[in-house]
């Protein structure tokens, strides 16, 4: 606590020196930013001007802190991230944060969430997260932040760099490239005023989005003053923003006109009114048809969607969560772990391996059912259940010490054994959150636990050390 209090004194102290340091006719503090200047509706360089949902959330933090927020152009994003890390931009308004960026940025509060997609032709099945994109080849924006994620964790998987989104998509759409990982709203966006009417969503990619203002870290004595303003930020402004920029307009098409303006100053002036009325009359019905056909598009378009958003976060057996969900849930927690402290807890469940000896496959997906069931009459609506593999169920306890998960595994390991008498060992673990943990170290404390319970013969709820 005393640290924290003494970087607060101190960032508070460098702020009012600058400020006394400015001229005295200077009335504002500038800091200088740069952007990606191709990511729409998230923000983008359009006649030299700062426009997305970055330049609006600038503008409020502008205006709860009296800041003069002075734009750099650049030509694409690499440039801005070059830039941000020489110190020519102090901040990037939005930005991921990675283990590269770290050395040389420091991040504001998280304020917004976006969803990250893989975009494919439409004859492409659906593709369960990186894990599922087998031998296609995968298209990534240079600097973007999955580029670091997938050579980390997925490095088999084969990918390409682009300079843009839309160069990826036009990519996938010609069958260059198989897929492209891109942010949802920027997605619709290129697709609808491009006409890439043969690409869809196949998909969710891990990690989602967490934007946050990116500082360079010469200037973290800014950090506060954004924080307090980014959480002063009224939910009508942000309700306002997301409006703004997440509307689809639709434009009618002109190009028919010259030719009636033609053909009306070649005939008389009775053929004239007598043409044009069977004109409107049947352009009007077009356009009801047509009212009628876009409307049950959208409807069924709406209908898949729904389908898509179920399927791609729920097991096909369970009807549990599936990993690639798991794992977002499980990061945001973390998020918030970093940002109040909340304690927060992961209970594992490891049945024995299941055989072809043992059971058939209609057995073997009861089982599944039966236990998902279990898992959802025991624990708390906040708890976030999943099934990882085919033998293991994990469930995430928000606010939740290892102590009071250790009630909830034991009541499960009880209800396990009630339903499954044939099944002589489950093995139960118990950990919880530790600080500075990112989610492969948490989930290896759990898999450490699991395996303690697998030494003390089973049917134990084991601890985490």
């Amino acid at each position: 606590m005393l640290i924290r209090l003494a970087f607060l004194v101190s960032a508070l102290i460098a702020l009012s020196n600058i400020l006394l340091s400015a001229p005295a006719n200077a009335t504002k503090m500038q800091v200088t930013y740069c952007i990606d200047p191709d990511w729409m509706p998230y923000e983008a360089l359009r006649n030299g001007k700062h426009i997305g949902v970055s330049a609006d959330y600038l503008d409020v933090i502008a205006e709860l802190t009296g800041i003069e927020f002075v734009l750099v152009p650049t030509e694409n994003w690499q440039d801005s991230l070059t830039a941000v890390e020489s110190g020519k931009c102090m901040i990037t308004p939005m930005i991921n944060k990675t283990p590269s960026r770290e050395t040389f940025l420091a991040f504001s509060h998280s304020y917004i969430d976006a969803p990250s997609v893989l975009i494919g032709q439409r004859a492409l099945p659906i593709v369960q997260g990186f894990g599922g994109v087998g031998n296609r080849r995968v298209g990534i924006v240079a600097g973007f932040r999955h580029a670091e994620y997938l050579a980390r964790y997925y490095p088999n998987v084969s990918t390409q760099y682009v300079g843009s989104e839309l160069e990826g998509l036009k990519k996938v759409s010609s069958g260059e490239i198989d897929l492209m990982v891109s942010s949802l709203l920027s997605v619709y966006t290129l697709i609808n005023s491009h006409n890439l009417d043969n690409l869809s969503i196949v998909g969710f990619a891990e990690p989602f989005n967490s934007l946050s203002i990116g500082v360079n870290t010469q200037y973290t004595y800014l950090l506060p003053v954004l924080n307090q303003a980014i959480n002063q930020i009224p939910e009508s402004r942000e309700v306002q923003i997301y409006k703004r920029w997440t509307s689809v307009k639709q434009v009618q098409n002109p190009r028919y006109w010259p030719m009636v303006f033609i053909v009306f100053g070649a005939i008389g002036f009775v053929a004239l009114v007598s043409w044009r009325n069977r004109v409107v009359r049947e352009f009007r019905r077009q356009i009801t048809n047509k009212n009628n056909e876009i409307e049950v598009l959208q409807n069924s378009l709406l209908e898949k969607t729904r389908i898509l958003e179920f399927l791609s976060i729920r097991d096909d057996i369970s009807g549990l969560y599936n990993r690639n969900y798991f794992v977002k849930k499980v990061e945001e927690e973390i998020s918030r772990y970093q940002r109040f402290q909340h304690p927060c807890t992961l209970i594992g469940v490891e049945l024995p391996e299941f055989s072809e000896k043992m059971m058939t496959k209609d057995c073997r997906d009861n089982c599944s059912r039966k236990l998902a069931t279990i898992c959802l009459s025991t624990v708390r609506d906040v708890d976030v259940t999943a099934r990882t593999e085919a033998n293991r169920f994990v469930i995430l306890c928000p606010q939740t010490r290892a102590e009071e998960a250790g009630y909830v595994a034991n009541r499960l390991l009880e209800q396990f054994l009630a339903t499954l008498p044939n099944c002589k060992y489950i093995h139960v673990g118990v950990a919880e959150l530790q600080s500075a943990q990112d989610y492969v170290e948490w989930n290896n404390d759990l898999t450490k636990a699991i395996i303690s319970s697998k030494h003390q013969g089973g049917n134990v709820v084991a601890f985490s050390d």
